[in-house]
């Protein structure tokens, strides 16, 4: 084993004083005044390699490898498997030389990892340093850096005590971290994240959060992202009701979305993520609500730039589609001509008995009149790819239906008589609806969109309700019920 050069561990100790990073220790080290012998040279190298390598993985799989991106190595190990013999050895001797148990912490560790020495005394000695180093750490003039950086070594400590079955160096580690999350929720500064972090660990050690997170989830109320996430951390314990625990859990992201009524894009996040955990979780009352959230949202309350760019459909389609209005025999059979299929992404596989046919393939989450496309889809959604097409193919589909609509308008110039005649349907369609539904097709004609539009959807909606009664269940309350109850 090498012998330790005095000048290189004086500057090593000095450069450890009230750091919270081994990045700004190394940074010291380096401008630092040693002798100028090859031996000091080397062991310098070899601490600045020490400091410069990261922490990846967990267990009894961590490794180190080379700095973050932008950081140089200057001819420094890029990763643990690059250092030499020369300085695994010039580590050892610094281990048992240095006064900082932050420095000593992360010797013994790279040395564990790098499989050098009996291994129980590099795990206790990791452990041990981390946990004396978060102490140091907690003292540090900077108190959120200090905080941040004494998390992560009782993290550190942790896992190693719990990978090597260290059961003394554990319950240090619990207790410790008890004492910080009880510091950091009795703080009058926010730090949900460390508190977050340090909660999870909890769990990983077996200790029971429910109390941690109860009181975190009140404590950072006012912070709705932190919130869910205790919430979603109380979840796991065992004890509290997993529904009520769900519903709250939505009912936050609404009422954070309901006081944030301009907060334009936030505000939509919001209600897209309510509506996922909403789905995801079952709940679909508040899931509708969140919809119908989304569905009223302004595009332009959004602040988004808009950028639109022309495209020019093939003039081949709307001759096609004009073709299938000249060839009919008489209104009626006009009005039916334009809702056919125009693109096989619209028609139902044949080998996929699960959707149905023709429009109603496309998820409802996929079309939305206000813009943006709602609710992130499930893991066994559709192929994206296919439903992007469909929702294409039904754009496309509405540009030839209006130019088929006037067309229909031009050769017929049909009053509303006619209309009736032509529109009403025995099964799906009385006359009294049909007559709604005709003053829908006159509005569209005198290009009152909206009018026609409001409408029109609802004698739309009734009619699929009663093409799809036999296929698909509708559940309907009892005569005198509150649908509310249902």
């Amino acid at each position: 084993m090498p012998q330790v050069e005095p000048s290189v561990l004086g500057a090593l100790m000095e450069a450890a004083k009230n750091a919270g990073s081994y990045e700004a220790i190394a940074v010291v080290l380096a401008a630092a005044d040693i002798d100028t012998t090859t031996a000091a040279a080397q062991q310098r190298d070899a601490q600045l390699a020490a400091l410069r390598l990261r922490l990846s993985g967990t267990g009894k799989a961590q490794g180190f490898t080379g700095t973050l991106p932008g950081d140089p190595l200057k001819g420094r190990p890029a990763s643990l498997t690059e250092v030499t013999a020369d300085q695994l050895e010039i580590w050892s001797a610094y281990a048992d030389a240095v006064s900082n148990p932050f420095v000593r912490g992360r010797l013994h560790h790279l040395l564990l990892a790098a499989g050098h020495g009996r291994k129980r005394d590099r795990v206790r000695g990791a452990a041990a340093g981390y946990l004396d180093a978060a102490a140091l750490l907690l003292a540090a003039p900077e108190r959120f850096p200090g905080l941040s950086r004494a998390s992560e070594c009782l993290r550190w400590a942790g896992d190693l005590a719990r990978a090597f079955n260290q059961k003394d160096q554990q319950k240090r580690v619990t207790e410790d971290m008890v004492a910080l999350v009880e510091r950091v929720l009795a703080d009058t500064e926010d730090n949900p994240g460390i508190a977050d972090r340090l909660l999870q660990e909890l769990r990983l050690q077996r200790y029971d959060i429910t109390d941690f997170a109860e009181r975190a989830a009140r404590r950072y109320a006012s912070d709705v992202h932190a919130r869910v996430g205790f919430l979603k951390l109380l979840k796991v314990e065992p004890g509290p009701c997993r529904t009520d625990i769900d519903t709250q859990i939505v009912s936050a992201l609404l009422d954070a979305a309901d006081a944030d009524i301009n907060a334009g894009f936030r505000r939509h996040l919001l209600l897209t993520q309510a509506a996922t955990e909403a789905r995801d979780r079952g709940l679909s009352e508040l899931r509708e609500r969140a919809e119908m959230a989304l569905q009223n949202t302004d595009p332009n309350s959004l602040g988004w730039t808009r950028m639109r760019c022309g495209l020019a459909l093939p003039r081949a389609l709307f001759n096609g589609a004009r073709a299938r209005i000249d060839a009919a025999a008489d209104l009626r059979d006009a009005l039916w001509r334009t809702t056919a299929d125009v693109h096989q992404a619209m028609r139902e596989q044949a080998d996929d008995a699960r959707v149905q046919e023709g429009l109603l393939r496309i998820p409802r989450t996929r079309i939305n009149t206000a813009g943006p496309v709602q609710v992130t889809p499930p893991v066994d959604a559709d192929d994206h790819h296919a439903v992007e097409l469909q929702v294409l193919a039904l754009d496309i589909l509405g540009h030839l239906t209006a130019h088929q609509l006037d067309h229909i308008h031009e050769r017929f110039v049909p009053d509303e008589a006619e209309l009736i005649t032509a529109l009403a349907h025995d099964t799906v369609l009385p006359q009294p609806r049909a007559r709604t539904l005709a003053h829908a097709f006159r509005y569209f004609w005198l290009e009152e969109l909206d009018a026609a539009a409001c409408i029109a959807l609802p004698q739309v909606e009734q009619i699929l309700r009663q093409l799809l009664r036999s296929r698909v269940p509708i559940v309907s309350a009892p005569k005198g019920a509150d649908p509310r109850h249902r």
